[in-house]
């Protein structure tokens, strides 16, 4: 144990690890990904909310109550749940993981979802986690799935194991980046396929993914897992666009 704490010591002499949004150069020996004055600007989602697709009322005292998007149009996951607001130094973390490949950037998400208390989701009730899944051409592109990072830092810590060869992305689709929702919902349409359907049918799900936008990517996911048999479909990611 000392002499792992004395060559961590020399790392940090060396290789100063510093915060990923100011570059500032982090204590010695801290497992923080961010400055304290950085780590405070992150908003993290607590309060009221929709109780199926998780937006929030931060301005509201009338407690959890549907919005009026899930009250016009019904979706196929139970619910949703994200950690924390899609802005600022979590937009850009986000950005440098999926388009710069910054694994560093991944583990900072990895562990600000893992470690985020979700409140009322037992995770006891869950089968499996599914991360959302790539194509087969984005996958090559990127060189991994930025969900199953995700997925697997949440699973170790919950004890829900991790699968992903249950759903898969079988049509190849644009960015959703800049769609509206109802081009997202066309875009996205009839992407998944299911896979072993053995294991899926009579099983609880949830789904992974690291920014919930409209929906619609979720909820075609947890529609391609329903009609498939599965019980009962979640979805937490790290990010919710409000």
């Amino acid at each position: 144990m000392i002499f792992r704490e004395f060559l961590s010591q020399i790392s940090d002499a060396f290789f100063p690890r510093i915060c990923l949004a100011c570059s500032r150069v982090l204590p010695s020996g801290r497992p923080e990904f961010f400055c304290a004055d950085c780590f405070c600007r992150i908003n993290f989602l607590h309060g009221s909310l929709c109780p199926v697709c998780g937006i929030t009322f931060p301005d509201s005292s009338a407690g959890n109550h549907l919005c009026g998007s899930c009250t016009k149009q019904p979706r196929w996951f139970d619910f949703a749940r994200a950690a924390v607001v899609y802005e600022g130094i979590i937009l850009d973390t986000i950005h440098r993981f999926k388009y710069g490949r910054d694994l560093t950037a991944g583990a900072a998400l990895a562990g600000l979802l893992a470690d985020f208390d979700f409140d009322g989701v037992d995770f006891s009730a869950f089968d499996a986690m599914i991360p959302v899944p790539l194509h087969v051409q984005r996958l090559r592109e990127r060189r991994f799935n930025q969900s199953l990072v995700l997925a697997h830092a949440l699973g170790k810590k919950r004890g829900v194991t991790v699968d992903f060869s249950l759903l898969k992305r079988q049509r190849f689709t644009l960015t959703q980046t800049g769609l509206n929702k109802s081009e997202r919902d066309t875009n996205i349409s009839g992407a998944f396929a299911a896979n072993r359907l053995d294991k899926i049918r009579g099983r609880s799900f949830l789904l992974v993914d690291d920014v919930y936008t409209t929906g619609a990517t979720i909820n075609e996911c947890a529609k391609t897992l329903v009609k498939a048999g599965a019980k009962r479909v979640a979805a937490l990611t790290v990010a919710r666009v409000l």
